[in-house]
């Protein structure tokens, strides 16, 4: 009988003892902070090794490899993605040795990092999982534990890759919200199918808001008949004397844990603060005991699963664009300085002559500039013209987006472009860095969670939710699918970066047909001020393509007032051609020259009166 096999029948019958964790107690050991956890498997094998004897004399069962972030994305930050296998091998060896007869050996693996605030595609994701796994399996451990996931769809990911490469058993830990349920708005008991269906074999929590995130959890998740783990932090840190504590006492972490059994959990560990005292003091307090789970309605059968398709919110009672009207919207850079009065008159001008609705940048460039909340909310008071604002996850942790969202609804903003943010490496200000805890799809989700009233109780918004498309390259079928991700997030418009070839739009009409995506897309027109500008756009700026035709045209003209001019000509032929086959256009002002768009929207007005 396999040692995976063993493990899965004995945790039947019995309540196994994890370990506790692996990098705060390295670091408090005294590892280096920028050399990398995983490392340390190389650069101080005795450390680790310490660490998990040290479990396993405190009563740990089951021992994890210090292989958590071994995937090659996060390795790269230290210039060590050539050295996986051989962090990974060793760290499955020390893990061995630590455990001998007494503990059984469990892979870890956690979630990919992002990219410049975007998640990996759906190919590299795979290839990346099986990677770090296949190299475990390889190694030779009896179990795979994926853990602090928050995204569904990514752990669904791991645990298909997994079940493609071994039969090995697989327990899947996800990081719950102060609620119990996912970022993504997910019931633990979604989960809890979910990942049995894609082959887990214990579904549990760890990490996350802390014991009551994992208690409501494991809550949501007990009376089905599976086995369930919990791995508990210890407490939240606070800040002594320059160092992060975890403040929780082990005896305490020792009756949350009892509690927890008492649920249907079988395996029961530590996660961040935790250390062999505290697993000392969890496995004196379930010693004997047995999961106190009751049997009840469904057992998923393992096997494949397709992303996650999830429920889209209600839509909100009043949209910020008026149903009947065909919408021109204007983007406008937030003010560089503090005076809104010339600010003012330029939205007063644009809602004269037509305009449906402004929208603001946030921090455009990475530049620093007032708060596109504030500048929208002053906007309609000022003008009563609707205003979207776009809102990016650079800038702002979780917690701050969230009190941003609930700001903007309260100042009576009715529309949000949810958009990533452009890099912070475009900006001149030091010392600066990417939050990015959110992307454009997560940070969708996380307004339709507020729309839907999931996230807070007694807080539900009533926000349109728009994001950004860029149909600009050769191949738009990662766009498409970025799109589609997005509308099942909660997206229900869309905003182009800038046209200039019809072509462009036959391409993009086609790729939303064949994928049957049908939410309204405002097409973006930017005036092309001069040859030079053209020529920085085409080169200097991510998601804008100026053909050569438009460029050439332009440039054989040597005032610069001849070229704008040529650049407005093609962009008003543009409009004409385009205004009957689109859900209406969303005009990108140069510098605030509002005298540029004003002929460009009455082109498209025109144009759509005689269409």
């Amino acid at each position: 009988m396999s040692a995976g096999q063993r493990f899965l029948n004995e945790i039947e019958e019995r309540i196994l003892v994890g370990d506790g964790a692996i990098g705060t107690e390295l670091f408090a050991r005294g590892a280096v902070h920028d050399r990398g956890i995983e490392r340390l498997n190389l650069l101080s094998p005795d450390t680790v090794l310490a660490l998990h004897a040290d479990y396993v004399a405190a009563g740990s069962r089951v021992i994890e490899t210090n292989t958590f972030a071994a995937n090659r994305l996060q390795l790269s930050i230290y210039g060590a993605e050539c050295e996986q296998r051989e962090i990974i091998l060793a760290g499955v060896r020390l893990a061995r040795e630590a455990a001998g007869d007494k503990a059984y050996v469990a892979g870890s693996v956690g979630p990919l990092p992002t990219v410049e605030g975007e998640p990996v595609s759906t190919q590299d994701r795979q290839e990346i999982f099986q990677e770090q796994i296949a190299l475990l399996i390889e190694g030779g451990v009896d179990i795979l534990i994926l853990e602090s996931f928050s995204d569904l769809t990514e752990m669904l990911a791991a645990l298909n890759t997994a079940g493609n490469i071994s039969k090995i058993p697989v327990v899947a830990q996800m990081a719950f919200e102060a609620g119990g349920r996912l970022v993504g708005g997910e019931e633990p008991e979604e989960v809890l199918k979910h990942c049995r269906a894609a082959g887990a074999n214990i579904v549990g929590a760890n990490c996350g808001y802390g014991i009551p995130s994992i208690a409501a959890a494991i809550r949501g998740m007990s009376g089905h008949g599976v086995p369930l783990s919990a791995y508990i932090n210890a407490g939240f840190p606070e800040q002594v004397e320059g160092r992060q504590l975890y403040p929780a006492d082990p005896r305490y972490l020792a009756r949350r844990a009892v509690d927890l059994t008492g649920r249907g959990v079988h395996l029961i560990g530590g996660c961040c603060g935790t250390g062999p005292d505290t697993i000392q003091a969890i496995a004196a307090a379930v010693a004997g005991g047995q999961p106190g789970v009751t049997r009840l309605s469904f057992v998923s059968k393992p096997g494949k699963h397709k992303d996650v398709k999830r429920q889209r919110p209600e839509e909100p009672k009043e949209f910020f664009i008026e149903r009947a009207v065909f919408p021109l919207l204007v983007e406008l850079d937030p003010p560089a300085d503090l005076d809104m009065d010339a600010y003012t008159a330029n939205v007063e001008a644009l809602k004269k002559e037509g305009a449906t609705a402004v929208t603001v940048a946030d921090n455009p460039m990475a530049s620093v500039q007032p708060d596109s909340i504030s500048i929208a909310g002053l906007l309609q008071q000022r003008t009563g013209l609707p205003v979207l604002p776009h809102l990016c996850g650079r800038d702002r942790n979780r917690l701050a987006l969230q009190s941003a969202v609930m700001g903007a609804h309260l100042l009576g903003i009715r529309a949000l472009l949810c958009v990533t943010g452009d890099p912070v490496r475009m900006c001149n200000e030091p010392n600066t860095s990417g939050v990015f805890d959110l992307n454009s799809i997560s940070l969708v989700r996380l307004i339709a969670e507020f729309n839907a009233g999931r996230l807070k109780s007694d807080v539900r918004t009533a926000f349109s939710i728009g994001v950004a498309l860029n149909p600009n390259i050769h191949s738009l079928n990662g766009q498409i699918r970025k799109l589609q991700r997005k509308v099942e997030a909660g997206a229900q418009f869309a905003l182009t970066q800038p046209l200039f070839e019809e072509s462009v739009l036959d391409a993009l009409q086609q790729a939303m047909a064949a994928s049957e995506l049908k939410i309204p897309v405002y097409i973006g027109i930017l005036p092309l001020v001069s040859a030079r500008n053209a020529d920085f756009l085409h080169n200097e700026v991510p998601g804008i393509s100026v053909p050569d035709e438009v460029r050439q045209r332009m440039s054989a003209y040597d005032k610069t007032s001849d070229q704008c001019a040529a650049g407005m000509e093609m962009m008003s032929d543009l409009i004409v051609k385009l205004s009957s086959r689109v859900d209406g256009f969303y005009f990108i002002t140069p510098r605030k020259r509002i005298e540029l768009i004003l002929p460009l929207m009455r082109a498209a007005m025109s144009a759509r009166s005689h269409s």
